[in-house]
């Protein structure tokens, strides 16, 4: 069983990923807001319980996607967590040589399908 966060400040986003991906098998935590998510994966890094995969939301007020993945970075836990953004607007190839430059590894556009979810993780924790 694969350990996920998922982070959208979108509760209908975020309840309908955990469901999928839950019904799938995996093990999932929810959060909606960046600060939050930081808290989860500090407290699982001390824990010794980092998730096989992050899907975070870009576009969060307060403390943005970007944030959070800037914050990972600089305390060391992108080496500890694989993570990919979710964004509901078009990431543009420029978009994404950026987002890997901060350490994600893809980006998902929202809405998204059952099949498109589950294809998109797998393909992620298959890696």
């Amino acid at each position: 069983m694969k350990r996920i966060l998922i982070v959208d400040d979108n509760s209908t986003i975020a309840d309908l990923a955990e469901l999928i991906l839950q019904a799938a098998g995996h093990s999932c935590t929810k959060v909606n807001d960046g600060k939050r998510c930081l808290e989860v994966i500090r407290e699982s890094y001390k824990d010794n319980s980092n998730y096989d995969l992050v899907l975070l939301d870009i576009a969060m007020p307060q403390f943005s996607g970007l944030d959070v993945i800037k914050a990972m970075r600089a305390e060391g836990y992108l080496n500890h967590n694989k993570v990919v953004f979710f964004t509901a607007s078009s990431a543009t190839n420029l978009d994404m040589e950026e987002f890997r430059k901060l350490g994600a590894v893809d980006c998902m556009r929202k809405p998204f399908s059952k099949a498109d979810l589950l294809g998109f993780v797998g393909k992620h924790l298959s890696g």
